[in-house]
């Protein structure tokens, strides 16, 4: 598998290290599909970005450090600049930014719009804070590069293609277009994935084995189904999503047939399970992948916006999307020891039963280090983001009701997914506080940590009922019901 690029400069505040960072930049951006001058605009805004670090990060006459993080993931470029000073009120800045920034302001003497995708104001407590840069290298939608007669909706009603004989196997890289077609004609532009409109991206995902591609190619050698391994977890496990399959060659197990090979492809990434968000609003994925020995052992409410189309089954939603989260194992399961609150061991033991994995309950701790360390993605076309812990500290509660604020208020995020590592004996306390600020247990993420299991908890903006969302199991069943008494409770206190 080919590894993304991450580079780390580290400096001190002084104005004599500026010839170096500049040399760093430069070099690096050279070795990505920028256009010069976007490469220079981008070069001059870092400096500026140091220089200011360098001026302002610490009290005058004070040494201190300053990180510079360049990294690219299939396609994506990010840049963080720093520093470990002078504590401010981040969320105050980020509040400032996004406002100038959506009125066309200047950050550091450049207007911050017309050099990149993405800027945010981080926040990393008594730790200091850093500015987040964000650029994507492919940004050629597949609007832009098919003709529209090609990106028509596919009609549900469509006359069944004849019978013939197809091919599964790995997506090949000019196929790229036909799968970012697929999607389109399947989803609209309401796939929460925006990567998926992107051929290049879609090309360089897997291309870096981020992302594995199995299509099903009809007798004309047409794309006409499609679904992906995604490494997008830190822990050893893949998700498995994407799918879309013409409407003319449904009915003919396809999807079985793609999902087969996917498993086959999976086996080989050293992982230990993969899983799958099964949509609610309907059950045929639900029926899939408990077909495909899948375990239910979660329900992420609304998830996805309630703008994601599925023709002919529900047109519109009156809420937002839940999936079912189903995990597959690949490897034999071993006993695991989780730090539960007294009041969820119960789910906890059912969920961990379904799973038929042995689990036993730790006591759990006050006490933690001093810092933790948390990580933030954001889901822009979903209207969610994920808050991943992977170290808990004293501040930890702290640092997520920050993130979860400014995620919230200033981004627009609409559901804030939080995991916690299940065999850190402090979770249990964060759990509970974490609950007081209204969030609410959803369900566990098998290894979806490099440390082991998480608990999945949501905050969401606007409450959900029942009605809408749909489930194949009993247990799942069991599991949603679980899921939306726990919101009700927790946001009965806010």
């Amino acid at each position: 598998m080919k590894t993304d690029m991450k580079l780390e400069l580290l400096i001190n505040n002084e104005q004599r290290v500026l010839p170096s960072v500049q040399a760093f930049v430069h070099q690096t951006l050279a070795q990505l599909l920028l256009p010069d001058e976007d490469a220079e605009e981008i070069e001059q805004f870092v400096l500026r970005a140091v220089v200011n670090c360098i001026e302002h990060a610490y009290p005058a006459g004070e040494e201190g450090s300053i990180r510079l993080v360049i990294t690219e993931e299939h396609g994506k470029l990010e840049i963080q600049i720093r520093d470990f000073g002078l504590p401010h009120d981040v969320q105050a800045m980020e509040t400032l930014l996004q406002d100038n920034d959506m009125a066309g302001g200047v950050l550091c003497g450049c207007h911050v719009s017309d050099i990149v995708d993405e800027v945010h104001w981080l926040a990393f407590g008594r730790e200091g804070k850093a500015l987040q840069l964000i650029k994507w290298l492919h940004t050629r939608h597949i609007t832009d590069s098919v003709v529209a007669e090609d990106l028509a909706p596919i009609r549900d009603d469509v006359p069944k293609a004849s019978s013939q004989e197809y091919t599964i196997r790995r997506m090949l890289p000019a196929e790229a277009v036909q799968v970012s077609q697929l999607m389109y004609r399947t989803y609209g532009s309401s796939y929460f994935n925006e990567d998926v409109y992107y051929p290049e991206r879609v090309a360089a995902q897997n291309a870096h084995g981020s992302v594995i591609s199995v299509v099903a190619t009809g007798a004309d050698g047409r794309v006409v189904g499609h679904e992906a391994v995604e490494c997008n977890l830190n822990g050893p496990v893949a998700e498995l999503g994407q799918a879309a399959t013409d409407p003319a060659h449904r009915g003919r197990g396809l999807m079985g047939r793609i999902k087969d090979q996917l498993v086959r492809e999976a086996s080989h990434l050293d992982l230990v399970g993969w899983y799958a968000d099964a949509v609610a609003v309907h059950t045929i994925t639900q029926q899939s992948n408990a077909h495909h020995g899948g375990h239910v052992c979660g329900v992420e409410l609304g998830i996805a916006p309630k703008t994601e189309a599925f023709r002919s089954i529900a047109p519109q939603q009156t809420q937002r999307v839940s999936c079912l989260l189903y995990f597959h194992w690949l490897e034999q399961p071993q006993v695991r020891v989780v730090h539960v609150p007294e009041r969820h061991r119960t789910i906890v033991a059912e969920i961990y039963g379904n799973l038929q994995c042995q689990v036993e309950f730790g006591n759990g701790t006050s006490t933690a280090q001093d810092y933790g360390a948390v990580k933030t993605k954001r889901v822009s076309g979903a209207g969610a983001s994920f808050i991943s812990v992977e170290e808990l500290g004293q501040d930890s509660v702290y640092m997520i009701r920050l993130a979860l604020r400014e995620l919230i208020e200033i981004s627009r995020m609409e559901a804030v997914f939080v995991d916690l590592p299940l065999a850190d004996p402090f979770t249990t306390a964060v759990w509970e506080l974490l609950e007081q600020a209204g969030l609410g247990f959803v369900g566990i993420g098998p290894r979806f940590s490099p440390r082991g299991d998480v608990v999945r908890l949501v905050y969401l903006v606007e409450s959900m009922v029942r009605e809408p969302i749909r489930t194949y199991e009993s247990f799942a069943g069991r599991l949603v019901d679980y899921a939306l008494a726990e919101q009700h409770r927790v946001r009965a206190n806010l």
